[in-house]
């Protein structure tokens, strides 16, 4: 026999719990990896994937950094962004995952991510906040708004950003100047520990 539906009334359970079904069946999300520097010129790299674009004209991208769960406090990306107004977003691929994913370490403010995991920061045109060489995307953006969506742990800030340059590896296009995505080889994320591989496409035209 069918089972009736899971109905979860989000006003009575834990957001932690809301959460995880979340980033269970919100799915594959696409990771930001956002490079910034704090006033003092500090650099901060970290991977977030309640990312994605939301325009083309202008060109903006968007992504959300939670504020730390058990304090309520803001991380450093946050902090670093409201502070200078600028950032870089890199696209993670399969060969920096594991890298990425050693961005997202807890260390102490003004310790640098790029050094913990081994990725080399380079200097970008427009911003302050340094590319990602290793990846062959990084996107340098300037601060547009940020929409803030509560003061305790687990609540969102949107960043909204207008991206002023696009720098794409060469090797990754086609004739007609297209990413090709067999060469890109994006990851992204998914529930819990999991993360996914973009290899396993198929063609569907828009009718």
């Amino acid at each position: 026999m069918p089972q009736s539906p899971l109905t979860i009334d989000t006003a009575e359970t834990p957001w932690v719990d809301v959460y995880r079904r979340l980033v269970e069946i919100v799915v594959p999300r696409p990771i930001a990896l956002a490079s910034t520097v704090d006033a003092e010129g500090r650099t901060n790299l970290a991977p977030f994937s309640f990312f994605n674009a939301v325009s083309a004209n202008p060109p903006l991208i968007a992504f959300s950094p939670a504020l730390a769960g058990r304090t309520g406090a803001k991380k450093d990306t946050l902090r670093n962004i409201e502070q200078v107004g600028q950032f870089v977003v890199a696209t993670v691929t399969e060969a920096i995952a594991d890298r990425a994913n050693a961005c997202a370490a807890a260390l102490a403010p003004g310790e640098s991510e790029f050094a913990h995991s081994g990725l080399t920061p380079l200097p970008a045109e427009r911003v302050a906040a340094s590319l990602v060489a290793e990846s062959p995307v990084n996107m340098e953006c300037e601060l547009v708004e940020i929409h803030r969506y509560g003061s305790e742990g687990g609540a969102g800030n949107l960043i909204v950003g207008r991206i002023l340059l696009l720098h794409v590896d060469q090797a990754l296009l086609d004739g007609e100047g297209k990413v090709r995505s067999e060469h890109l080889r994006a990851v992204g994320r998914m529930g819990g520990n999991d993360w996914v591989r973009t290899r396993d496409t198929f063609p569907m035209p828009r009718p």
